[in-house]
């Protein structure tokens, strides 16, 4: 978020602090042909089909010895993508679960068009659908890594879809998590919508943004427990436990999310790898500084679009040098303290902005040129990741971290602690 005059504070970049996350719905487009470029999500490039299921599940703090959440009991739409049988079927799912029905009242009809923007209407009519078939078969006799995935702030996690349909095509079952904390919308099994509840901002009141600070500690340790609660209910609550591999589960996050990600590997040791999708924190770091000062023993990929600011952008965060160069510093002293085979990532590429992992640029693009750049640099992100993925849950190598020389154009990799 960058503040101005109508918002006096420093730059804080997490964006379940700002008013709304650009992450509208879109994606690469799924062939050659230009036409109806936008109308389009891209195919998912694995051997693996597709499948997807809903599933509701409530946290009541009560029997879990792996949270120490405490508030009254907490719904949560759970979506698991998840590889199945290859399918010809022209019936897959919705991009956004009961659109049809969301559109007919105004009131979420207006907040679905606050997510995704002029790509709602192309959501509603199909135009724009997943690759994803509703229950679909999963493939049996195989038990794959688990990703718990958390979208950014005020966001969906739809609007990743691209990303998550690619993952899971490769071999991955991703978690993709929906709550009413952090997510703009989310619909219920029983048909419920509920909006995106922010939590008061702590009581600072001489310090504004002390006080976003501490509620954003407090709203990522809430996602960071949740993960916990996830984990230790998904073998209970679905068969589709039986091709989840338990044993080596990755978070990833953006934005907010990818903070959700980092702590989450602070806290809970069954995790092994976590990614942040652009989740640093200005002027804390890389992520949210705690009282435990726990550090991330597991390697941690975090990637972070490059920026760096002018005097004059400095200025209208009301921020001066000497407080950004602080946080660089304090950035590179919390990544040191990460875990062996973590990498820094920077993203330096044309076009590419905090939206990027997002599906939206493609089709917020306004000419296919603009487009093609759009679906390149969500294609880079997607590689990288699973590159990542793949190296630490499947032990695959791959040349993207292990050879200096096959580092694609406009990024820049830093092991940590190699």
């Amino acid at each position: 978020m960058k503040c101005g005059p109508s918002a006096p504070c420093r730059r804080l970049v997490v964006v379940f602090l700002s008013s709304v996350l650009l992450a509208h719905a879109g994606g690469r487009h799924a062939d050659n042909s230009q036409s109806n470029v936008k109308e389009r999500l891209p195919i998912p490039s694995g051997k693996y089909g597709v499948g997807r299921q809903a599933l509701e599940l409530v946290d009541n703090a009560q029997g879990n010895a792996h949270s120490s959440i405490s508030a009254e009991h907490r719904a949560s739409m759970v979506y698991i993508w998840y590889p199945a049988q290859p399918s010809f079927s022209k019936s897959f799912a919705e991009y956004f679960p009961h659109a049809t029905d969301i559109n007919k009242d105004p009131k979420y009809r207006d907040a679905a068009l606050g997510i995704f923007g002029e790509t709602w209407p192309k959501i509603v009519d199909g135009s724009i659908h997943s690759h994803a078939v509703t229950d679909a078969q999963p493939i049996v006799g195989d038990q794959f890594p688990v990703v718990l995935f958390f979208p950014g702030y005020s966001s969906t996690t739809f609007s990743y879809t691209a990303q998550i349909e690619n993952l899971v095509s490769n071999g991955y079952v991703v978690v993709a998590v929906e709550n009413t904390n952090d997510s703009g919308m989310v619909v219920f099994s029983d048909g419920r919508i509920g909006l995106l509840e922010s939590p008061p901002l702590s009581s600072h009141p001489a310090d504004p943004l002390q006080a976003m600070i501490a509620s954003a500690q407090q709203g990522t340790q809430t996602g960071a427990e949740q993960v916990r609660y996830i984990l230790n209910v998904l073998k209970k609550t679905t068969p589709l436990s039986r091709i989840m591999n338990l044993s080596m589960v990755g978070v990833a996050g953006h934005s907010a999310g990818g903070t959700f990600a980092a702590r989450t590997c602070q806290i809970d040791p069954r995790v092994k790898v976590c990614i942040s999708e652009d989740g640093g924190v200005n002027p804390v770091g890389a992520f949210l500084d705690y009282p435990d000062h726990n550090s991330i023993q597991q390697p941690f990929l975090f990637i972070q679009i490059e920026h760096n600011p002018s005097d004059e952008e400095l200025a209208r965060m009301q921020e001066s040098r000497a407080k950004w160069d602080k946080f660089l510093a304090h950035e590179q002293w919390q990544l040191r303290q990460c875990g062996k085979g973590s990498y820094f990532i920077h993203l330096h590429r044309p076009s590419m902005g905090h939206s990027s992992f997002s599906d939206g640029p493609v089709l917020n693009a306004r000419e296919n040129e603009h487009t093609a750049v759009a679906l390149e640099n969500l294609r880079l992100t997607e590689e990288l990741e699973k590159a990542f993925l793949d190296k630490y849950l499947k032990g695959v190598s791959t040349s993207i971290f292990d050879r200096p020389d096959a580092t694609p154009k406009g990024i820049t990799i830093e092991p940590i602690n190699k």
